[in-house]
């Protein structure tokens, strides 16, 4: 495919969900048990001081309460988190992880590191600095919480 003759708005949107669904594939190959979304959250769940609600959880991860909660359900099942009421207010539901996936994220980190190595291969770290700023600033253009 031959995308050097559409405008670079056009071709870095088609080429997200291309290289999105390029590295699902990939991942979902890899883990057994949960897929590269729920791989994806539990990544996310690191990213929290505080167990984080399912409310946080969607909007950190651009998904909605629903589909978290779909994922968060199934985690909870294949035995990577657990949810929990918040003790301090019990409408609110929380997302703990019972250190399932950094274990496995451990067994995997050579996997993992090969991977990176491919994937950003021939990309200097000044590239990857704009690249990186130019994603954040497009997150925040659809009101995404991403700093």
């Amino acid at each position: 495919m031959n995308i050097s003759n559409i405008r670079e708005e056009y071709g870095i949107y088609g080429m997200l969900f291309s290289l999105s669904n390029r590295i699902q594939a990939m991942g979902d190959k890899e883990f057994t048990g949960i897929t590269m979304k729920q791989h994806f959250l539990m990544i996310a769940l690191g990213m929290f001081k505080n167990p984080p609600t399912l409310k946080e959880m969607g909007e950190l991860i651009g998904c909605s309460y629903q589909n978290v909660k779909r994922m968060a359900e199934h985690l909870q099942k294949e035995g990577y988190i657990t949810i929990e009421k918040d003790s301090a207010d019990k409408r609110k539901v929380l997302l703990k992880s019972t250190g399932k996936f950094e274990e496995m994220a451990e067994e995997k980190e050579d996997i993992t590191v090969e991977f990176m190595k491919m994937l950003y291969k021939n990309i200097s770290q000044e590239d990857l600095v704009t690249t990186l700023e130019t994603l954040k600033r497009m997150d925040r253009n659809l009101g995404g919480v991403i700093e």
